[in-house]
C-alpha cells in the first residue's frame, strides 16, 4: 500500500506543480531539456494512475484526508482532467481544453495544499 501522507500526496503535488508551471509542457515540446522521467502523456497517466495507483488511494483517503475542502476539490478536478487525457501527441495534449484545465487545478493543489 503506498502511504498517503508521506509517497502519494507530496507526488501529486509535485506533478501538479510540473504541469501548472508549464514545465512538462516545455520538456514534451523541446522547449525544454528532460530534467524528470514524464517523457509524455502516456507516461503521465501511468505514473499517476499505475505507480501512484490514484483512483485507488485518493479514494480511501479523500474524506479522511485532513485537507481543507480547496485542497480536496483540487485534487478531484487535477485527477478529472488527467483521466480525461486520452491522446498520446503532447502537441494535441497541451493545446486541449483538457490541458488547460489540468494546469488550473494544478496551481490550485499546489497553493492549496499544506
Amino acid at each position: 500500500m503506498i502511504d498517503f501522507k508521506q509517497v502519494w500526496l507530496p507526488q501529486i503535488v509535485q506533478y501538479a506543480r510540473l504541469i501548472s508551471a508549464g514545465q512538462l509542457e516545455n520538456e514534451w515540446l523541446g522547449r525544454a531539456t528532460a530534467t524528470t522521467s514524464v517523457t509524455n502523456p502516456d507516461e503521465l497517466y501511468e505514473q499517476v494512475f499505475d505507480d501512484l495507483d490514484a483512483d485507488d488511494v485518493w479514494t480511501k483517503n479523500r474524506d479522511n484526508s485532513g485537507l481543507p475542502k480547496s485542497a480536496v476539490d483540487a485534487i478531484d478536478r487535477f485527477l478529472a482532467a488527467l483521466r480525461n487525457m486520452d491522446d498520446s501527441d503532447a502537441g494535441r495534449v497541451v493545446t486541449s481544453a483538457t490541458w488547460a484545465t489540468a494546469k488550473e487545478a494544478g496551481e490550485a493543489v499546489v497553493t492549496s495544499v499544506v
